[in-house]
């Protein structure tokens, strides 16, 4: 798969790290000037911004302040953004659950994000996190990003490895078509509770680095009673159980904004693997032995000023004795599910496509229909044209564009105080329709 040269370019680094706590300044902002203080060691500066000495920089961080800020509170401001979610899916049932975020803006971007998530269905399905983001811990130069949850997927989705894998509607749709097997013949159910501590540091302008620690125990099992891992089998029999990694990523971030990207670009190298890992040492975890390389490149560019066209690419290779959870998602610091479904390939079924090494495209040409502020609420309305791309193949050196899979489709974005996202999504391919409803952007 993988040459000794090309792992010799990726070192797995270990760093056992203690949460800091630490204890905040309080920063005075009211709704017309903005007051900004940022307190490090070093050569962090300490800035006090007045209307009098106001400069371009000084209005830019009123404005964007003042599109997050809800409230007050003891001087600090805060964002507090939610919604519930109730819907209904014939294939789980009735979902109910909410989604917060919790948001300290003392400084830029914020001094620490908290974002809580739940979800259970009638059928079984639960997904429960929460998830803290501090970019800098004051006096340290350093930041945390911590996850915490357990998810019950109960559509689970697996067609096979390769890039053409087939998806039979023969056998899932009617029983009494002479090949029908089971209507979750492709589906099974995982459930993972994961945990996932990473130690971030910024190195320069917009490059940072970041190393972690993940554990996650996942539990794979049949949802109907025929299955297709009963009847292809899986590679290696790496199917579930405990998995223990160490990973490392290099960031080059320049983008105006996270959550509403303009202008800038987005790089990212990750490396991930188990094989060093703590829970390797354990002689029950013998078999722990993958590693995963992912790619990011992600670009944004203002045509006019409420039209901008984005493009993001994601390479990633695989290689060991891959557990079959991790041919079912993307790597990197943003996990999300693929090939195929709302965050990869819009136009097919989740997880549509997998195998050692994949490959995917977004590209967007995104419109700022309006923005107004409602009960003092920020409010965002964007339209969006796609077109998405992707491919899988066995082995680096079969690499090759033949047979890359396309679909291309239309959405709307709503966010809500420049943090809190809802998306809904509508994309064609030549296999099936696809529509979505996600609370987060796609990059």
């Amino acid at each position: 798969m993988c040459s000794p040269d090309m792992l010799r370019l990726y070192s797995c680094v270990a760093i056992i790290a203690a949460l800091l706590s630490t204890t905040a300044t309080a920063e005075e902002a009211s709704d017309d000037t903005t007051t900004q203080s940022e307190t490090s060691e070093g050569n962090d500066k300490q800035e006090a911004l007045s209307p009098q000495a106001a400069t371009v920089q000084t209005v830019d961080v009123v404005r964007w302040v003042g599109k997050r800020r809800q409230f007050m509170l003891n001087g600090v401001p805060y964002g507090f953004t939610g919604l519930p979610l109730v819907y209904f899916s014939p294939n789980t049932g009735w979902n109910y659950g909410a989604r917060l975020h919790w948001t300290d803006y003392r400084r830029r971007p914020y001094r620490y994000k908290v974002t809580f998530n739940t979800l259970r269905s009638d059928e079984g399905g639960v997904n429960y996190s929460v998830r803290l983001k501090v970019p800098r811990i004051k006096g340290t130069g350093f930041g945390v990003h911590v996850f915490v949850g357990s998810d019950r997927d109960i559509r689970a989705r697996y067609y096979g490895l390769g890039n053409k894998s087939e998806n039979f509607k023969e056998y899932t749709e009617s029983d009494k078509h002479p090949d029908y097997r089971d209507e979750n013949y492709y589906y099974y159910v995982l459930d993972t509770p994961r945990f996932i501590f990473s130690l971030l540091r910024e190195i320069e302008g917009p490059v940072s680095m970041s190393v972690g620690f993940g554990l996650e125990n996942t539990d794979v099992r049949k949802r109907g009673e025929r299955s297709i891992l009963e009847d292809q089998g899986f590679p290696d029999d790496a199917v579930d159980g405990w998995t223990g990694f160490i990973s490392f990523t290099l960031q080059w971030d320049s983008r105006d904004d996270a959550v509403i990207a303009r202008r800038g670009t987005f790089h990212e190298w990750s490396y991930e693997t188990s094989r060093n890992s703590v829970l390797a040492l354990y002689p029950g975890f013998t078999d722990i032995d993958f590693r995963r390389y992912t790619f990011t490149d992600a670009r944004y560019l203002p045509i006019t000023q409420k039209l901008n066209f984005a493009h993001r690419m994601v390479f990633e290779l695989l290689e060991g004795s891959v557990p079959l959870y991790a041919y079912g998602e993307i790597g990197g610091s943003r996990r999300v599910k693929g090939l195929g479904g709302s965050d990869s390939l819009r136009g097919f079924d989740r997880q549509r496509f997998t195998d050692n090494v994949r490959m995917f495209t977004n590209t967007e040409l995104r419109y700022h229909v309006a923005s107004r502020r409602v009960f003092k609420q920020y409010l965002e309305w964007h339209v969006a044209w796609f077109v998405d791309t992707g491919r899988v193949w066995p082995e680096v050196d079969q690499f090759d564009i033949e047979g890359v899979h396309t679909t291309a489709g239309a959405g709307l974005r709503f966010y809500w105080n420049s943090d809190f996202v809802v998306r809904a999504e509508f994309a064609t391919s030549n296999e099936q329709h696809y529509f979505g409803l996600k609370y987060r952007n796609i990059f």
